[in-house]
C-alpha cells in the first residue's frame, strides 16, 4: 500500500489516501475527509484471466446477466483478505449477500431488453461494454444510449418490426417526450436547429421534415407578424438564410419582390455607384440588374465601346482601377450591356 500524505494537512489541504490492491482490484480514496466505499475494477480481474461469466453467471440464460455473489468472491478474497483491516475487506462491497453495484447500464422505464438475446448472438461483448476490460471505474461511460443501440441495431439489420414497440413496451410515435409541454410550441424551433444529442431532441425519430413544412404553411412561426414581414424579415435573412430556407426558397423571395419593393428602396436610395444592389443581390442572374428595374432608362442606354476595343478585352484592366466607372461593378460580363 502506497500512503500519499500532504504535510499541510492542518491547513485544511486535502488528503488522499491511496489503497492499490492488485489481486483484490480495489481501491479507497478520501477526499475532503469523506471516504468512498471500494470501486471495482474490471481491468485487474480481466488481467487476473478472469471471464465475464464468472462474475455475471446468468449472462446467457437469463434477461438479466446477474451480478456478483459474495460466495463467489471469498473464493479467491478469503485469502487476500485475511491480512486487511475490516474497512478493506470484500465484505464492504455487500449488502449482506446482495452486492452495492451502481447500475449504470441498468434500463429503466419501458425497455425491453433481454441480456440472453444479445449475448446467444454472433456479437462481442465489447459491441455494447465497450473499454470494459481495461475499465478500473463503473461510471456513467459504460452506459448505454438509444443511439448506440440504434447503430448496432442497423449495422446487424435486425428487423424493425412495429417501430418503437421493437423495444419498448408502451412508447411509440404518438407519445409526446415530457420535453414537449405547454411551452413545447414556442421552443422547438430552437431545439430543432440546435440538433442536441438527446434523444427527445432528436426530431427525425418521430417527424419527417414534411411535417414541419406542412405545419408552417398553414400556421407561421409567432414572430411573423406585419412588423416582420414588411420591415425586420429582410435582417434575420441576411443573418440567417438557413433558417429562412427551412420553409422558404429563393424563388418565394423574387416573386415577392418582383411585385414589392423593398421599404428601403425609397426614390434616393443608394447611389450610381454605390454597391446597394450587390449588398443583397449577389451573384446577378437572369437580366441583372433588369431582373428589378425594368423601367431604368440607363440601363437599356449603355455608352457603346469606344473605338479600338474589341471582344475579349479584359475591361477592368482600365476601368474601375485608373478610369472609374459611372456605375457599380457588379461582375458580369461588360459586353452585356455596352456593346
Amino acid at each position: 500500500m502506497a500512503l500519499l500524505k500532504n504535510s499541510a494537512r492542518r491547513a485544511g489541504i486535502v488528503s488522499i489516501l491511496l489503497c492499490g490492491f492488485a489481486a483484490a482490484g480495489c481501491a479507497l480514496m478520501t477526499v475532503f475527509g469523506t471516504a468512498k466505499p471500494y470501486a471495482f475494477t474490471h481491468r485487474v480481474h480481466a488481467q487476473e484471466g478472469m471471464e465475464c461469466g464468472d462474475c455475471h453467471t446468468n449472462w446467457e440464460s437469463a434477461d438479466e446477466p446477474g451480478m456478483p455473489g459474495k460466495a463467489g468472491c471469498v473464493l479467491c478474497h478469503e485469502a487476500i483478505d485475511q491480512e486487511k483491516p475490516p474497512e478493506r475487506r470484500i465484505d464492504v462491497l455487500f449488502d449482506g449477500e446482495v452486492y452495492k453495484a451502481r447500475h449504470v447500464t441498468n434500463l429503466i422505464g419501458d425497455v425491453i431488453f433481454s441480456h440472453q438475446k444479445h449475448a446467444t448472438k454472433p456479437i462481442e461483448c465489447s459491441a455494447c461494454h465497450q473499454g470494459i476490460a481495461e475499465n478500473d471505474v463503473v461510471g456513467p461511460s459504460l452506459a448505454l444510449d438509444m443511439q448506440a443501440c440504434e447503430k448496432c441495431h442497423q449495422q446487424q439489420a435486425v428487423p424493425k418490426g412495429n417501430e418503437c414497440k421493437t423495444c419498448h413496451q408502451t412508447l411509440d410515435v404518438t407519445t409526446a417526450p415530457a420535453s414537449h409541454d405547454t411551452f413545447w410550441k414556442k421552443r422547438h424551433g430552437p431545439t430543432a436547429r440546435m440538433h442536441g444529442e438527446d434523444t427527445a431532441d432528436d426530431c427525425s425519430m418521430c417527424h419527417e421534415e414534411s411535417s414541419c413544412q406542412q405545419c408552417h404553411a398553414n400556421e407561421a412561426p409567432e414572430n411573423h407578424s406585419d412588423y416582420f414581414r414588411d420591415r425586420a424579415h429582410g435582417l434575420f435573412a441576411r443573418m440567417d438564410r438557413q433558417n429562412c430556407a427551412a420553409c422558404h426558397r429563393s424563388d418565394s423571395c423574387d416573386a415577392c419582390h418582383q411585385d414589392t419593393r423593398p421599404m428601403s428602396h425609397t426614390g434616393s436610395f443608394g447611389g450610381t455607384t454605390s454597391t446597394h444592389c450587390v449588398s443583397c443581390h449577389l451573384p446577378l442572374q437572369d437580366n441583372e440588374c433588369a431582373t428589378c428595374h425594368k423601367g431604368t432608362p440607363s440601363h437599356a442606354n449603355a455608352t457603346p465601346k469606344p473605338a479600338g476595343h474589341v471582344s475579349g478585352m479584359n475591361c477592368r484592366q482600365c476601368h474601375g482601377v485608373g478610369q472609374p466607372l459611372p456605375h457599380v461593378d457588379v461582375g458580369v460580363d461588360c459586353e452585356a450591356c455596352h456593346h
